[in-house]
């Protein structure tokens, strides 16, 4: 635009004449950002319209724009602008960025007329240079020497900024800047916590480690509600920390880290925030709080903690002479069959360590063990636990190419059939995994291979899979599970019992009691039949345009009378009363696949009768 243009602009309404300086840089040939749409490059304008004409990169080219709005929108750029010279010679900034990004970073922030830059700035300025699919990649790495370079300084917020220094400063002016920068009080404990790694020599650092204490006095409070109490247990422990570097009395300091302990109704939470390098020193105080009863606070911490945690727990106690009292518990839970996912992990990791010899004992491994691990792993499926598929506890039974042999060692052979069943039935393993892991079983047993041929036939006479529901699947394995833990040990012991009554061909317990063993034991071979083909659906998402599993269907006699409505759901879902129906049953079978306006028959005995398809819903939606 020129003077001319910009006069008669502004003539037209006079409040536009605020905007003149930046109407007087909107000259052809100019490069400017636009907001939205990048890079671009005036071209001219058109008095007629109005209008400037710009060409953007971004291939929106002759843009038709109105100065006043451009005003608010775009930004003119200085002709030594980074993005101007890239655009003149981008090899040659690309070859500055690779010997330097730290250079390149402080050009661009001393041409800001503030002298700093947030990060969508940054990225709107280099991701044309670095190329924008790497340009997170590439602001990673930056970060970390910027980190390092006391001319420049990331302040965090809900927008992070990176500002120039009028002058580089130390290392420990440095870390009090950011903490003093940095406003959460989460991210202010690691702060404290470098501080606390520090020589702490000059004043400077002195003083902010005073202030720091302070702080971390009034985080810890009873009355401070934003941090959880692990956290307080936290601050308190750098808090702590800071002051012994200081030579400051801790006994005297409120609140003190070993009330926050005693009042504590979750020791867990605490163990749970903490970093790992602090648990030392947790194990150490519980038992300075509760000198009677810390080994029992171990113990429910070890059974309830997470891996980290579990393996610094046992190493505490057997430290502290509680060897044999780990394995007794170790052993205690495995028979109550309450080890848990960690647990099992550490057991199965540790157990030819020559220093836990004495608290892995021979009679841990057992196929007991086997059995809990198998179960653990289809418990952490069925909750949903884990995002991804893996499961690290599965993952690692399949690395250890010895475990099942050890496991199996004092196994009989109606164990390890068992054990190799609910193998097959696990959902924590995929098929080419469970191949693997039965031809270990398999080695050992050759008759399991019995049970593969078996179940090979099963899944061919299943016809593909049964269709069911994660609520019906949940039943069924609840049913199985109290078969196998429960009434089939149960069956067994009753059986030894009565046979101790003396003459068998008497003995009406023990037909009994041998009578429902075979009605158990078949019901246990039917679940896991069952259990073998099973598939999860999901009813959220069903197509009705045509009948399928999970479609609520309407449908009237040809012949006149009342429409029925009813659901056709999974396998195990029937319900009569709520109009629920197996997709197995006959008139489900006649109505899949069926459209709107189709005609089916369904026969009952002797008689037949035609329906019409009347509507097809959801079940998901419908109900």
């Amino acid at each position: 635009m020129d003077r001319q243009a910009i006069d008669n602009l502004i003539a037209g309404d006079m409040r536009n004449e605020r905007m003149r300086s930046k109407l007087e840089k909107m000259t052809q040939g100019a490069y400017c950002i636009h907001q939205i749409w990048g890079f671009g490059q005036i071209k001219g304008y058109d008095s007629d319209k109005n209008r400037l004409v710009i060409d953007f990169l971004n291939g929106k080219i002759g843009q038709e724009m109105d100065p006043v709005f451009c005003t608010r929108k775009l930004e003119i750029l200085d002709q030594n602008d980074l993005l101007v010279r890239f655009h003149a010679d981008p090899e040659e900034i690309r070859q500055q960025l690779k010997k330097s990004s730290i250079g390149v970073l402080i050009e661009y922030i001393e041409s800001i007329p503030n002298k700093q830059a947030s990060v969508g700035d940054i990225e709107r300025t280099f991701a044309d240079i670095v190329e924008k699919k790497n340009f997170k990649r590439w602001w990673n790495v930056t970060k970390k020497l910027i980190a390092k370079d006391s001319r420049l300084m990331l302040e965090e917020g809900n927008v992070t900024y990176l500002k120039l220094r009028e002058s580089p400063i130390s290392i420990e002016e440095q870390i009090i800047e950011k903490f003093n920068n940095t406003h959460s009080v989460q991210d202010r404990l690691p702060i404290a916590e470098e501080i606390s790694n520090m020589a702490i020599d000059s004043e400077a650092l002195k003083t902010t480690a005073n202030h720091i204490i302070d702080v971390l006095s009034s985080y810890a409070a009873p009355n401070f509600s934003k941090l959880s109490v692990g956290y307080k247990f936290l601050s308190c422990l750098v808090r702590n920390k800071l002051a012994k570097l200081l030579d400051c009395n801790i006994d005297s300091l409120e609140p003190r880290i070993e009330s926050i302990i005693h009042e504590s109704s979750n020791l867990l939470k605490i163990a749970t925030d903490l970093p790992y390098t602090y648990y030392g020193q947790f194990f150490n105080l519980i038992t300075r709080t509760f000198p009677d009863e810390w080994e029992k606070h171990c113990f429910n911490l070890l059974r309830n903690g997470n891996d980290r945690f579990t393996s610094d727990c046992i190493a505490y106690l057997c430290e502290n002479g509680r060897s044999e009292a780990v394995k007794q518990q170790l052993l205690r839970w495995l028979h109550e069959k309450n080890l848990k996912t960690s647990l099992l992990q550490w057991v199965v990791k540790n157990r030819h360590a020559k220093k836990f010899d004495n608290v892995i004992p021979r009679e841990l491994l057992v196929p007991g063990l086997l059995r809990a691990v198998l179960w653990a792993i289809d418990n952490e499926v069925l909750s949903g636990s884990h995002k991804s598929r893996k499961i690290p506890l599965a993952e690692l039974v399949c690395e250890d190419r010895v475990l099942v042999k050890d496991l199996l060692s004092s196994a009989t052979e109606e164990e390890a059939f068992d054990l190799a069943q609910m193998l097959l039935v696990n959902q924590g393993f995929d098929s080419l995994s469970k191949k693997s892991l039965l031809a270990r079983f398999i080695a050992i047993f050759p008759s399991v291979q019995n049970l593969i041929t078996s179940s090979s036939k099963a899944r061919s006479q299943a016809d593909l899979t049964l269709k069911v529901s994660k609520e019906s699947l949940d039943v069924k394995r609840k049913e199985y599970e109290s078969l196998v833990r429960e009434k089939i040990p149960a069956n067994k012991a009753a059986i030894a019992a009565a046979r101790e009554h003396g003459d068998l061909s008497e003995n009406s317990e023990y037909k009994m009691a041998r009578q429902d063993q075979e009605t158990l034991l078949a019901r246990k071979a039917q679940l896991e039949s069952e259990l073998q083909v099973a598939q999860v659906i999901d009813f959220e998402s069903v197509d009705t345009t045509s009948v399928s599993v999970g479609s609520v269907v309407t449908i009237r006699p040809v012949a006149g009378g009342e429409p029925v409505k009813f659901a056709i759901l999974g396998a195990w879902d029937s319900d009569p009363e709520k109009n629920i129906i197996s997709y197995k049953t006959p008139i489900a079978q006649s109505l899949l696949t069926k459209t709107v306006g189709d005609v089916v028959e369904t026969s009952v005995g002797s008689a037949s009768e035609q329906w019409k398809v009347e509507s097809i819903e959801c079940w998901a939606t419908h109900r």
